[in-house]
């Protein structure tokens, strides 16, 4: 698992080398381009980071032209987080690297092999869960 876990963080580094930014703001991106939720609130609840993370990430984002906060009602409790365009390549390079780096821990695989892993994956993270909450 921690050779796993290597091969994908030096993947990150890459990544987060070629745009400037750390691997909490490239995480951030990643979670804004892929799922529907959209406040810090969610970004702490399903990422794990801490609220003051997130808060200074978001912050650097911002500064840095990556997203902007909207907010919805006239409460101003729920802030909404939006990519800019300027976000979209560090989704589509990581996107690319991530690819490139499941050839690379893959290859020699027969789909059956991979069904498996994958299969057996999902039961570990099932557990994995389960254990947390």
């Amino acid at each position: 698992m921690n050779q796993f876990k290597n091969a994908y963080d030096e993947m990150m580094n890459d990544v987060c080398q070629k745009f400037g930014i750390n691997p909490a703001e490239a995480n951030i991106i990643l979670f804004l381009g892929r799922r529907k939720e959209d406040t810090a609130t969610d970004i702490v609840k399903y990422t794990g980071y801490s609220k003051s993370n997130v808060s200074t990430a978001v912050r650097k984002l911002e500064l840095g032209n990556y997203l902007e906060t909207i907010c919805l009602n006239s409460n101003r409790r729920t802030i909404h987080l939006k990519l800019k365009d300027k976000a979209k390549p560090v989704i589509s390079y990581y996107q690319r690297q991530k690819k490139k780096l499941e050839q690379e821990l893959f290859k020699n695989f027969t789909s059956d092999e991979l069904n498996a892993l994958f299969l057996l994956s999902n039961k570990v993270s099932n557990n994995i869960v389960g254990k947390v909450n």
